[in-house]
């Protein structure tokens, strides 16, 4: 009999238990000046010992393991199996964001889930998704970075980095690459609820929008952040507590009705 590993049994015990094991967030990333939205996905991972695990609680652990490649894997292939659906649903969603470890990127593993999954699911376009990428990879061989997007641009799939502005990312890199979108830092939302957020943000928002792409203000909490990154001519933005712009859909495949025992048929005398 194999054994199965720690998470396996894990997993057996959320199936067992009538909880989804893994579920996805959409996030309605809302822009100021144009009709089209992006959905930008997470999945969150049902524990029976920890609850209800995000992204961010689990991504840290997760990018240093082998369980983070299967996790990165089943949400590419998850969601773009879903893709269809949700555009039958609002086709008014330009892509699907989805967070993808550096690593991943520079080894080559991302551009081989998709090649691998859009041929599965041939009938969605490439361009429907887009690979987040956290700017820790600015810290590594641009040389090296700036292939492995090219690769993933050139199968038709879109860029966007992530957690730009804070006070020790080198920005300045991005100008040797070719991306599509741009999302803040935390730290640099948090300069939004100061009095001088127009100097202290207005020049970061400018810088970037120097490489033509859309910037992303995500996790507002406020109207008057909103109103903010609005004044300071950031294109779009996410908010925290806002109503998901898909909610997790239903099985594809209803589940199976339990099989009843067979009646004890009485022995004849």
């Amino acid at each position: 009999m194999i054994q199965k590993s720690p998470v396996e049994q894990m997993v057996d015990e959320i199936i067992k238990s009538g909880i989804k094991p893994i579920v996805f967030d959409y996030n309605d990333v809302v822009f100021f000046k144009k009709e089209f939205h992006v959905a930008r996905t997470f999945m969150k991972i049902n524990s029976l010992e920890l609850g209800l695990l995000s992204e961010k609680e689990y991504r840290f652990v997760a990018r240093r393991t082998e369980q983070g490649v299967k996790m990165v894997k089943r949400h590419i292939e998850r969601l773009i199996r879903l893709i269809p659906r949700h555009l039958a649903e609002n086709p008014g969603v330009e892509c699907f964001m989805i967070p993808v470890y550096p690593k991943l990127v520079l080894d080559s593993t991302v551009i081989g889930i998709l090649y691998d999954t859009f041929a599965i699911y041939s009938d969605v376009h490439p361009s429907k998704v887009c690979i987040e990428i956290s700017s820790d990879i600015l810290y590594e061989d641009i040389t090296e970075v700036k292939a492995r997007l090219a690769e993933i641009r050139d199968l038709g799939c879109k860029v966007a980095i992530s957690e730009v502005g804070d006070e020790y990312c080198p920005a300045f890199k991005l100008s040797e690459l070719d991306f599509d979108m741009v999302l803040l830092d935390r730290f640099s939302i948090d300069k939004l609820n100061r009095p001088d957020a127009e100097r202290v943000l207005g020049g970061t928002v400018k810088y970037l929008h120097t490489f033509g792409v859309p910037v992303i203000a995500p996790d507002l909490d406020t109207e008057e952040q909103i109103s903010m990154a609005k004044l300071l001519e950031c294109d779009g933005y996410t908010a925290t507590g806002a109503e998901p712009l898909f909610k997790e859909p239903e099985p594809e495949i209803p589940e199976e009705e339990p099989v009843e025992e067979p009646a004890e048929t009485p022995a004849e005398p």
